[in-house]
């Protein structure tokens, strides 16, 4: 129980010291996020490969392929990954904005009392999503910093929910 209680200390203690560096280094973060991002997609690309052997399974193989080529480029380009990353999340926020206003509209006349609320919401999320296209450079900024808030944050949970789960 207390090796449980001081891994969670410790995982605690990391991820606020990581979510720290991210909102005082945010380009640095980014980049190294691009970096990792690409070691990612090697690791996956050798989990298919594996599949592959495995399984006999010829989309295995391409999306192997795929995989690496992808994180090669992004291992050796962590600029590329650094400038794609705010148009990442702002192609997500558009296609849950498009998708929660769809929603909305087909909850409207009625049939869902506020459906109006999830309309607005999905039209937030579009103009959101537009914003972020139309400064990547901020957006990738304003990315590392909600990045940087939740480490602490989750870094604090941990080391409460050592204390909390294993206290004696």
């Amino acid at each position: 129980m207390r090796t449980s209680r001081i891994n969670f200390y410790i995982n605690g203690i990391i991820l606020i010291i990581l979510g720290c560096l991210s909102l005082n280094y945010p380009i640095e973060a980014l980049m190294s996020a691009g970096f990792f991002i690409g070691l990612g997609l090697i690791a996956s690309a050798l989990n298919y490969f594996t599949g592959f052997y495995y399984f006999r399974l010829k989309r295995f193989i391409i999306w192997g392929i795929l995989d690496l080529i992808a994180g090669i480029l992004l291992f050796l380009q962590p600029g590329m990954t650094a400038f794609l990353i705010p148009f990442a999340v702002a192609f997500w926020l558009f296609t849950v904005g498009v998708s929660r206003a769809c929603a909305a509209l087909w909850f409207g006349g009625g049939k869902i009392p506020g459906w109006w609320v999830m309309l607005l919401n999905g039209i937030a999320l579009i103009i959101l999503a537009l914003l972020m296209s139309l400064s990547p450079v901020v957006s990738a900024l304003s990315v590392m910093m909600v990045l940087g808030c939740g480490l602490i944050i989750e870094g604090v949970l941990a080391i409460a929910e050592g204390c909390i789960m294993f206290r004696k």
